[in-house]
């Protein structure tokens, strides 16, 4: 069985569990317990009409997809909504894709009503623009829009086996697993995982049309997945995207924080700082451990300062290290880069102290990747 009733029914049980409730955690909580299983029934019977009237999709070769990987917090979004611009060549998963419709038929159903939407004056279209407008002024970490491509680890949300799960609602004990994915889920799960994600990638390529083009998918959580990504797909060639520590770790603990508080979520903070040192130590030193055995074309490794600094020369040597041509119609989307990335400025805002980190911790236990990289040492 792909999907993990077993994985569902203990995360609820310790969420349930957990102290400190509050209105606002109540309605989290209900909501998802309503809305989740009749969203996930909606589409797996979509799923298995797929396989009825589209019978075919499952022919579609996936030749090689390029993942971008790194830890959550290193430029993966940056880099990831950048090339895929180069529309000629890459087909990349879209948020309402990816959470909403994965199935071809859902697609072909929301399609068809979004033209009939578009007939009468949209009237959903605007409140949903006005939803994810609100939305945006209260998220300082990126921007999220139903209609951007996103990371599409939350694919595995329709099997319950993904590490957000238990990473947002505060169920630590749920994924950690999915963090050390080759070295700590059984072999015969993780067949299962990757058959489904694997169908999915079919599926949006059928979907879309796009079965000429390559898979592009940006998608953290890849990370310690790399072994059995490369193992379903030989031929992929893989972005790893490294950032200084001192500004990965505290920003991904702060990203979380802020979240936590949002759906008033009572785990201890601690928790979460220790599970993020563990699991950036091995995402950082895992992919470079991979990828060094690979063919030199099969791989690029990009640091996140060099992709603010000239993201349009990043990007073509990325292209010029894995092999793949530029279009004239992409270099032109390339030009325009440069301008638009010196005028970002994040407005996510941590402080160490408040996040129980501290400066010489970080440094001492990402030493040799401070050595490897060059980062620095002090926080300006």
């Amino acid at each position: 069985m792909t999907y993990d009733f077993a994985g569902l029914l203990r995360f609820v049980w310790r969420w349930l569990s957990m102290p400190g409730w509050t209105c606002k955690r109540a309605a989290v909580v209900v909501a998802f317990l309503l809305l989740y299983p009749l969203h996930e029934l909606v589409l797996w019977l979509c799923l298995g009409l797929d396989r009825l009237f589209y019978a075919d999709f499952r022919q579609v070769k996936v030749q090689q997809p390029v993942f971008i990987v790194g830890n959550f917090r290193s430029g993966t979004t940056f880099i990831h909504r950048l090339i895929a611009k180069d529309t000629e060549r890459f087909s990349s998963m879209l948020l309402w894709e990816i959470l909403i419709a994965p199935s071809i038929s859902e697609r072909r159903l929301l399609q068809a009503l979004g033209r009939f939407e578009r007939w009468i004056g949209r009237p959903v279209g605007r409140i949903m623009q006005a939803i994810e407008n609100q939305w945006a002024d209260r998220v300082a970490v990126h921007e999220v829009s139903m209609t951007q491509p996103e990371e599409d680890d939350y694919l595995g949300l329709h099997i319950w086996s993904v590490f957000v799960a238990g990473l947002s609602s505060g169920v630590l004990e749920e994924a950690e697993p999915f963090a050390f994915f080759d070295q700590r889920i059984a072999p015969a799960r993780r067949e299962r995982i990757m058959a489904f994600y694997h169908r999915c990638i079919q599926r949006h390529l059928y979907a879309n049309s796009a079965q000429s083009k390559q898979y592009l998918a940006k998608n953290p959580a890849l990370s310690p997945k790399l072994r059995s990504l490369l193992e379903l797909y030989p031929d992929a060639k893989i972005i790893h995207m490294v950032r200084n520590p001192l500004e990965t770790v505290p920003s991904f603990v702060s990203m979380m924080s802020w979240a936590w508080t949002t759906i008033d979520t009572p785990t201890e903070r601690s928790r979460l700082r220790d599970l993020a040192l563990k699991m950036a130590a091995h995402w950082y030193r895992y992919p470079l451990e991979i990828l060094e055995r690979r063919p030199d074309s099969s791989y690029a490794i990009v640091k996140y300062e060099d992709l603010v600094a000239d993201p349009a020369q990043t990007v073509r040597d990325i292209y010029r290290r894995l092999e793949l041509p530029i279009s004239s119609g992409f270099e032109k989307t390339l030009a325009a880069e440069k301008a638009r990335a010196k005028s970002f400025s994040s407005r996510h805002q941590y402080d160490l102290a408040e996040l129980g980190l501290s400066q010489d911790q970080i440094v001492g236990e990402f030493a040799d990747i401070f050595e490897r990289f060059g980062f620095d040492t002090q926080i300006h």
